[in-house]
């Protein structure tokens, strides 16, 4: 499948702890302790239907390895744009950010992670228009004022969608123009649907120009993102898009058109099963902690979140107990069985001293005394430990 490239203007913590220590670890190649690694690149949003506790889960993976999921709300606010472009036929795809470490805490290894994905509010993640065919999608960048776009305003407002802001691909095309000394200077205008909407100052399209004529020699347009605001009152736009600087040498060569056609909007799209365990649900357990799960948190993983630990902690220990490995119980009825064990010994050894020092009196009484000494305190010891259990 084709990755389809979400809107990146925007951030969102995802969820790591508790369950994708293996994972983390995988993608690390593993982990020095006590030192913090980073990795950045595409991770992909995969929504999960089959998922067994909740069927709106959204993980974030890279390649194989399940890494993070969206928190439960966000998930949901997400759903049905992500479904989208899997209905769609591709993958959709966010710049990941993910920092771990691995940490030693009472003896236990654990993996300290945290990670952020770029992505837009839901309602700025698409286009209202498509990008050309013959086109190359400039990677995003910093945003850019389009200039003169009031000399098109009446146009421009029948752009603008009904809640006053809108995500927009433009093309960028160069021209001449004779400035204000009299001077032909180059330019570059921003057009929208093949209709001019502005322009770039001068000193900015020195920035595009290069790119711009990189991707004529090979028959193609220079397209970018943009995002267009307006009221009754006034209009405005501006570009996201990475200067010539900023452009990695990959696109340069493959000069991606990576904003496909989406299906219609819909109430509902058909998503296909998508669920992978990760190694916690793998474990022997793993059936007797699904049950215990579902008993503990009816209304899925909106219930758990009140129990695990703080965001960005994941640690071994609560793997081991998310795969049904139950904690220690407290109270008499379930004491440790080495505990007793300790107790049984100490009042066998208090017997036999006993019956040693009665059978001595006639020949040690020194060693009789000895004897006595130590049978007390062992009595005594197996006297404590027993109320203590």
């Amino acid at each position: 499948m084709t990755d389809y490239a979400l809107n990146d203007r925007g951030s969102l913590d995802v969820v790591t702890e508790n369950f994708y220590d293996t994972e983390i670890m995988r993608v690390f190649g593993g982990l020095s302790l006590g030192r913090s690694q980073t990795w950045t690149g595409l991770a992909a949003l995969v929504p999960e239907p089959d998922h067994p506790f909740d069927p709106r889960t959204i993980s974030v993976r890279i390649g194989e390895n399940k890494v993070a999921h969206l928190p439960a709300q966000d998930a949901q606010r997400y759903w049905d744009q992500i479904a989208r472009v899997v209905a769609s036929g591709y993958i959709p795809v966010v710049p990941l950010k993910l920092d771990a470490r691995l940490e030693r805490n009472d003896g236990l290894a654990e993996v300290d992670a945290s990670a952020v994905i770029s992505i837009a509010p839901p309602d700025l993640l698409f286009p209202i228009n498509t990008a050309p065919i013959q086109a190359a999608v400039l990677p995003q960048g910093s945003s850019i004022k389009v200039l003169d776009e009031q000399d098109f305003a009446e146009y421009l407002h029948s752009i603008v969608p009904a809640g006053g802001e809108g995500r927009v691909i433009v093309t960028l095309e160069t021209n001449k123009v004779r400035n204000s000394h009299g001077m032909t200077v180059d330019t570059v205008d921003v057009l929208y649907e093949r209709k001019q909407v502005g322009r770039l100052s001068t000193q900015m399209s020195q920035q595009f120009i290069p790119i711009i004529n990189h991707v004529f020699d090979h028959n193609l347009l220079t397209a970018a993102w943009g995002t267009i605001r307006g009221s009754a009152f006034e209009v405005s736009m501006t570009l996201q898009a990475a200067r010539a600087t900023e452009v990695p040498a990959q696109w340069y060569e493959e000069l991606p058109n990576d904003v496909p056609e989406l299906v219609a909007e819909a109430d509902s799209y058909e998503v296909p099963p998508a669920y992978i365990p990760v190694e916690t649900d793998r474990g022997r357990n793993s059936k007797k902690w699904r049950k215990g799960y579902t008993a503990a948190h009816p209304n899925g993983p909106a219930d758990a979140a009140a129990s695990r630990p703080a965001a960005g902690s994941s640690r071994v220990a609560a793997d081991h107990l998310a795969i049904g490995d139950k904690p220690p119980a407290e109270g008499r009825g379930n004491a440790p069985r080495g505990a007793k064990s300790t107790v049984l010994a100490l009042t066998l050894l208090t017997v036999l001293l006993v019956v040693g020092a009665v059978i001595l009196i006639p020949f040690e009484p020194l060693a009789t005394t000895l004897f006595i000494i130590v049978a007390v305190a062992t009595g005594f010891m197996a006297f404590y430990l027993n109320r203590t259990l």
